[in-house]
C-alpha cells in the first residue's frame, strides 16, 4: 500500500504523520493524481461537451460558479471558454463566472444570506433552455453552489456538476455530473482543473471541426 492509498492515509502525510522521505510522497500524490485522471468516465465527459457544444451553436450562455478554491477554478476556465473560444472559433460566447464580482458576492451575502452569492445572479443570467450551469464543489455541498443549481433547474437551464467525495448533495441536484472518487480536496480541484481543460479543449477542437460527436 502506498502512502495515497486511503483518504486517511493522506491525511496523515498531510500532517507528516508518516515516514519517509518527501520524494516518495510527492511520487505517490503524483500517482493518485494519474489514477484519478484515468478513471473518469470519457463518455460522461464527452457528454459534457456535447452539451457545451450545443450551448455555443444555439447561441446560448455559459455560466460557472463555485466555492473556495472552486472559485478559482470558474474564474479560471472562463479565459478558455470565452476569450480561447472567441479566437479559435471566431465567434463570441457568452461566458460568465459567478465568482468574478465581490461587489455583487458581499451584497448578496449581505442583504440575504451567504446561500444566495450565486442564486441572485443565476436567475439573472440563464433564461431557459439553451443555457447551460456548470457547479463546481469539491465536496459537493457547498451550499451557495446547489442554491445555483436549483435556480438553473427552475428555469429550464442545463445543470452540470462537478464534485469529489461521493457526489454529495451536488450529485442530486445536478442533471449531468462528474465525481472525482476521493475523499481528499487538493486531489479533487486538480482533477477539476485538468478536466476543464480536456473539456475546453474537444469543445474548441470540435468547433473546428477537428472532431466529431
Amino acid at each position: 500500500m502506498t502512502l495515497l492509498d486511503t483518504p486517511a492515509a493522506i491525511s496523515d502525510a498531510l500532517t507528516g504523520n508518516t515516514a519517509g522521505p518527501v520524494s516518495d510522497y510527492i511520487s505517490d500524490y503524483l500517482g493518485r493524481l494519474r489514477s484519478l485522471l484515468a478513471a473518469l468516465d470519457p463518455a460522461q465527459v464527452a457528454r459534457v461537451v456535447d452539451l457545451l457544444f450545443s450551448c455555443y451553436e444555439r447561441g446560448g450562455r455559459l455560466v460557472l460558479c463555485g466555492n473556495g478554491g472552486s472559485a478559482s477554478t470558474a474564474s479560471h476556465l472562463v479565459c478558455d471558454f470565452q476569450k480561447n473560444v472567441l479566437l479559435e472559433g471566431g465567434r463570441p460566447w457568452e461566458v460568465v463566472a459567478l465568482t468574478d464580482s465581490p461587489a455583487l458576492i458581499t451584497a448578496w451575502s449581505n442583504d440575504t444570506n451567504y446561500a444566495n452569492v450565486f442564486a441572485g445572479q443565476a436567475r439573472t443570467w440563464l433564461r431557459g433552455a439553451q443555457d447551460v450551469l456548470i457547479a463546481i464543489s469539491g465536496s459537493g455541498n457547498s451550499q451557495n453552489v446547489l442554491e445555483a443549481v436549483k435556480v438553473a433547474n427552475e428555469v429550464g437551464a442545463m445543470s452540470v456538476g462537478w464534485a469529489g467525495y461521493g457526489g454529495g448533495k451536488l450529485a442530486q441536484l445536478a442533471q449531468v455530473n462528474v465525481v472525482v472518487a476521493m475523499d481528499n480536496m487538493q486531489l479533487v480541484e486538480d482533477v477539476h482543473m485538468a478536466l476543464g481543460h480536456v473539456v475546453y479543449s474537444a469543445l474548441r477542437d470540435r468547433i473546428k471541426g477537428l472532431i466529431l460527436a
